[in-house]
């Protein structure tokens, strides 16, 4: 048999046993040698895998460690691709939006003070609206709202927000554009959590500290190593002392299930919240793992975290100067646009969202959001 045929089926055998490769993240996997208790690296280059075996190191060949990782990934995209999506539909303006029925008809001019509206009636339900779902009541239009807080939760400042605005003749406060972060923020949030990701088996835990009302807080954040997907948040006032079992206990509600592994920090304070929330009460309860981990600058095991709290979490909090309040919308909207507005180069050009199986249709994500969220309300 040619010793490529080999090398393939081998790999094909270690893809197929359990615990044998670790995904570090998309470019780097831990594959188990098959014949000592060593691992060996398998990382994406621009010149394609390398493996730090010494098959591959001395003969440059494709090893079955990098066989393993190929098959391994085809897997895990052939499951994502089978698995059931969750589709967020725009609202259509075209129907009842109490009722849904396309049996509706003009029913005059409604006089606002951004100008006049159309009023539509329903010969289904007898209701009575306007086409400005979720927008009720506001002086500016839907897009001017929603592109608002997309430049808020995207990393500018409420008053530089009012800024840009003023260019394109649109005059509002720096206090009202907080406003309508606040409220869409708390809005998108309550519709979304109802909605659970496919996320992956092995979460990891970090803390970056914030200032809020002028103190130094620690925001802890719930990660999933797979999807990147932000599972939970809370604000604490000590790095290792605080209870942050509440924040095990949302991941485990938004996800519906616990991770196969968890890595975190020594904190004594992760370690309790594991134990009381994923430690499996029986036999038959899943295990749970929880990996503690050393930091260390650099560190493959780490660097997730290391990008997340930096481009993520740093970014934002220097636009603001320090946040005024530790339930701000300011970070439900951050969490809000890492999962379902940003895409990632390191999930080749998705969302979080998108990956764990959420797709929000329409260009203006957040307008989708914000109208199927009042319209789930409506009915």
């Amino acid at each position: 048999m040619n010793i490529t045929n080999v090398r393939q089926q081998r790999g094909e055998m270690i893809a197929h046993k359990q615990n044998q490769i670790h995904r570090i993240n998309d470019t780097t996997y831990k594959v188990n040698s098959q014949s000592s208790d060593k691992q060996y690296d398998v990382i994406s280059t621009e010149h394609g895998w390398v493996c730090s075996c010494p098959d591959h190191k001395y003969r440059r060949v494709c090893c079955k460690h990098i066989h393993a990782v190929e098959i391994s990934r085809k897997m895990r995209e052939a499951v994502q691709e089978a698995a059931p999506k969750t589709i967020i539909p725009q609202v259509d303006l075209d129907k009842c939006k109490f009722c849904d029925s396309v049996n509706i008809i003009k029913k005059g001019i409604k006089k606002t003070k951004r100008g006049d509206m159309q009023q539509f009636g329903c010969k289904d339900c007898g209701k009575r609206f306007t086409h400005n779902l979720g927008f009720e009541g506001k002086h500016a239009t839907p897009e001017q709202i929603t592109m608002a807080v997309d430049l808020v939760f995207s990393g500018l400042s409420t008053r530089k927000t009012a800024t840009a605005l003023k260019g394109m003749n649109i005059k509002v406060t720096y206090q009202t554009v907080l406003n309508w972060a606040d409220e869409y923020a708390n809005l998108m949030d309550k519709f979304m959590d109802d909605i659970k990701p496919q996320v992956g088996e092995k979460w990891r835990t970090d803390e970056i500290y914030l200032k809020i009302k002028g103190e130094r807080k620690y925001l802890f954040a719930m990660l999933d190593s797979e999807t990147r997907f932000w599972l939970a948040k809370m604000v604490a006032v000590h790095k290792g002392n605080d209870d942050v079992a509440p924040m095990f206990d949302k991941a485990k509600n938004m996800a519906g299930k616990v991770p196969a592994q968890l890595t975190s920090d020594g904190a004594a304070n992760f370690a309790h919240a594991h134990k009381k929330q994923y430690a499996a009460k029986n036999f038959l309860h899943k295990e749970s793992e929880h990996a503690r981990h050393i930091h260390m600058t650099g560190d493959m095991n780490n660097n997730q975290m290391e990008s997340f709290n930096g481009a993520t979490i740093r970014h934002r909090e220097k636009v603001t100067r320090g946040l005024k309040k530790e339930d701000s919308a300011i970070l439900t909207g951050l969490q809000l646009y890492h999962n379902y507005i940003r895409p990632h180069l390191g999930l080749d050009g998705k969302t979080p969202a998108e990956v764990a199986g959420i797709d929000i249709e329409g260009d203006n994500k957040i307008l989708t959001m914000i109208r199927a969220a009042t319209k789930s309300n409506v009915g």
